[in-house]
């Protein structure tokens, strides 16, 4: 008899036995208890007018979603927007923060963070003037009613105001400090990445700016890494003749701000996008961007691209998901409880008849990067509406909660309105979303793979023997018939990694396949 601890499987009279005990095992068995899930997909209008949401926080009885408003009363500014639902959906409260002349722009996903009990934003606060905009950076404290404690403004304190200072994202650091990225741009010269640390009550303890030459650098995202530094996700832009790429950057620094090394990721030949960086729980970086895969005039195709780094800067991986986009742009990178990778972002289908303008999506890898699950959202369906998804979190109960905006066009009806998606942890809006059949009829397709080392004590590897130009879905059951894992292959890959923490010892079901069929299915043991 074949030991335990040697397998090498292929569709066989052996693997539809394994298979058909595995589907009795599904119907003996019930799945896996899971906590109680909140679903909604709502649409918010305060002013008749513009809404747009672009952050979105758990808190104690429910969520609060930070954006921008355009008011009815000042002649149209632009207004940082705060708005608190309950769980769900039904709104709370809503305030706006602006007045006459005055525009303020929350930043990107991560403006919006808490810490002891307070809340704070990093934003824009923007003026004109006569022959330019004064822009200051502007960092909020609120209480937890989200009324104004204190306000810090940072940039040009005095005339000519010709130098613009944008805030873009803000971390926790040390933990009372705060360190923040965005941009300075003075009136005709370059931009330069601004990376600023204040105490926590918002003064400033130091800056530094970081770019060079005739390219246009922008920060967007920080985290703070193990060794005290920081890891700036960037994007930079040179502005010539013939046009311009616009390229990710990573710049890792000390805890002083001084630059240790940076990392240019993109194709240098197209459009890529900025990046988004998140701190992994073992302290290691993820970075999400795009990779550019074919210029179209002033568009792109683009892929997404996900990479985890060590602090000295070390690429542990760097992998390209999906096929690729037209005008593909990433908007955030987020780090789950149990270390999986959201990244959230839109793609134009504008030139697929029927359907809308931008539609959304929502990928999840593993910590080893393999792919698990991807989907698309799309609230209006008009052909030329707009369907934005900028922030993903993880909620209370182990789902995700989304924030945007949509942009409804003839035959859709209504405003620029903040849309927010509550869904489980595989991204469905409604129970039973996810209904890939992973395991439907045995079938001869010739594929094996083996499965090592065998009993497992923390991370196996499936090995596919032959290289194949399918799709490929890898799922893990246990002994209960209860899914565990599903893992997407994608064409031409041979193999990949997976970790078992957390799983309880016992026999577990590894199932191949492919267009709906099953491949090959293995038997293997976790271990403590």
């Amino acid at each position: 008899m074949k030991s335990l601890l040697n397998y090498s499987f292929l569709s066989s009279k052996r693997a539809r036995l394994y298979l058909a005990l595995l589907i009795t095992a599904l119907f003996i068995f019930p799945f896996a208890a899971i906590s109680q899930q909140n679903y909604f997909e709502k649409r918010y209008d305060f002013n008749n007018n513009y809404d747009r949401a672009q952050n979105i926080l758990t808190v104690d009885s429910g969520y609060v979603i930070a954006g921008i408003t355009q008011d009815t009363l000042y002649y149209n500014n632009i207004h940082l927007s705060i708005t608190k639902i309950s769980l769900t959906g039904e709104i709370i409260f809503h305030k706006e923060y602006g007045y006459d002349s005055i525009n303020i722009l929350i930043g990107n996903p991560g403006a919006l963070i808490s810490n002891n009990n307070n809340y704070y934003t990093s934003s824009t606060y923007w003026i004109y003037i006569d022959d330019w905009v004064h822009e200051s950076g502007l960092l909020s404290c609120y209480n937890s009613m989200f009324d104004t404690i204190w306000t810090k403004k940072y940039g040009e304190t005095s005339y000519p105001y010709d130098t613009s200072f944008i805030l873009a994202q803000m971390k926790i650091a040390d933990e009372s400090n705060f360190i923040l990225t965005g941009s300075r741009m003075p009136n005709g010269i370059p931009s330069r990445i601004w990376l600023l640390k204040t105490d926590s009550l918002g003064n400033k303890l130091w800056e530094r700016f970081y770019g060079e030459g005739n390219e246009y650098f922008q920060g967007h995202s920080v985290v703070q890494t193990a060794d005290g530094g920081y890891v700036i996700g960037a994007a930079k832009f040179e502005i010539h003749a013939t046009g311009g790429y616009l390229d990710p950057l990573i710049i890792k620094t000390d805890s002083l701000g001084n630059e240790e090394w940076r990392k240019n990721p993109g194709n240098p030949d197209v459009d890529d996008n900025k990046v988004m960086v998140a701190l992994a729980a073992d302290g290691n970086i993820i970075a999400g961007t795009n990779y550019g895969t074919k210029q179209a005039g002033d568009n792109r195709f683009a892929k997404v691209k996900i990479m985890k780094i060590t602090p000295d800067g070390t690429v542990l991986w760097d992998y390209n998901y999906l096929d690729p986009g037209y005008d593909n742009i990433l908007l955030n990178t987020t780090i789950l409880n149990i270390g999986n990778i959201i990244t959230s972002g839109v793609v134009s289908t504008s030139y697929i008849s029927g359907k809308p303008w931008e539609i959304s999506w929502i990928l999840c890898v593993d910590s080893l990067g393999n792919q698990l699950w991807y989907k698309e959202y799309a609230m209006l369906t008009g052909e030329d509406s707009f369907n934005d998804l900028y922030d993903v979190i993880q909620t209370t109960d182990n789902g995700l909660i989304g924030c945007g905006m949509v942009i409804p066009v003839v035959p859709d009806t209504g405003t620029n309105d903040i849309w927010v998606m509550k869904m489980d942890s595989m991204g469905c809006l409604e129970p039973g979303c996810d209904t890939t059949v992973d395991v439907v009829e045995t079938s001869d397709i010739g594929d094996k793979f083996t499965l090592y080392p065998n009993p497992v004590t923390g991370t196996f590897t499936v090995k596919i023997d032959d290289e194949t130009t399918r799709i490929q879905i890898f799922t893990v059951f246990n002994m209960y018939g209860t899914k565990v894992k599903k893992v997407v292959i994608p064409k031409g890959s041979q193999s990949l990694r997976l970790q078992t923490t957390g799983w309880p010892e016992g026999v577990y079901f590894g199932v191949l396949s492919s267009e709906g069929s099953t491949a090959a299915t293995c038997k293997f043991v976790v271990r403590k």
